[in-house]
């Protein structure tokens, strides 16, 4: 994952598949996934979404999802913290 990411904490898909209770907690459907409540060891509440698809196009409208959400300011939206990358998951 390029642009983004490196400002953002990489968590494991182990600890983030555990935080969202095995992707059970639904909250919303978004345009590139489902977002689930994550509650991690730390005790750090988070949304997660999981993509759908991964394709080298849907990261790269991903990933220019998170820069503008990152340049927003607004108390209905949640800022970026972290993501997750492995073989076949985002």
């Amino acid at each position: 994952m390029e642009g983004p990411a490196s400002m953002f904490r990489k968590f494991s898909y182990k600890e983030t598949k555990k935080a969202t209770n095995n992707f059970n907690t639904i909250i919303g459907q978004g345009g590139f996934g489902t977002v689930y409540k994550a509650q991690f060891s730390d005790g750090f509440v988070a949304a997660v979404k999981r993509m759908d698809k991964v394709s080298e196009q849907a990261e790269d409208d991903f990933c220019r999802e998170i820069e503008l959400v990152e340049r927003l300011h607004h108390r209905h939206l949640v800022s970026p913290r972290g993501f997750c990358v492995n073989s076949r998951e985002r």
